[in-house]
């Protein structure tokens, strides 16, 4: 029987995806602080769009958290890391909707990555 089980303790979760799973939490609070500074309906509605979808990222890198730690998953955390800045300008300049919405997108492949690889690590 697992020790943990056995224990009562609960598992450790994976640093890399803990990490990664509290700065996506905190981009959707980014996000959600933005919608006041939206003048239009349309960049409203981009941006609850876009909580949606990292709100949906949240969820499985959740999921992942007691994942095994490896290199793979250490790397592609780092690079999610390292693009939280560019997905942070683009919240910033949300007045190009399709800027703002091109950038979260391709700092949620990014991501989308690194699940696909937490999900089959063994």
């Amino acid at each position: 029987m697992n020790d943990a089980i056995k224990t009562g303790t609960p598992p450790a979760a994976n640093p890399d995806l803990k990490a990664m799973h509290s700065s996506l939490v905190d981009l959707v609070v980014k996000l959600n602080a933005s919608i006041g500074d939206a003048q239009t309906s349309a960049q409203v509605i981009a941006i609850t769009d876009e909580i949606a979808e990292v709100n949906a990222r949240v969820g499985a890198v959740g999921r992942q958290l007691l994942t095994q730690q490896t290199a793979v998953i250490s790397r592609g955390a780092a690079t999610v890391a390292d693009a939280i800045p560019d997905v942070e300008a683009a919240i910033k300049k949300f007045d190009d909707i399709r800027a703002f919405v091109g950038g979260v997108t391709k700092f949620l492949r990014i991501v989308d990555k690194v699940i696909d690889i937490a999900k089959t690590a063994i």
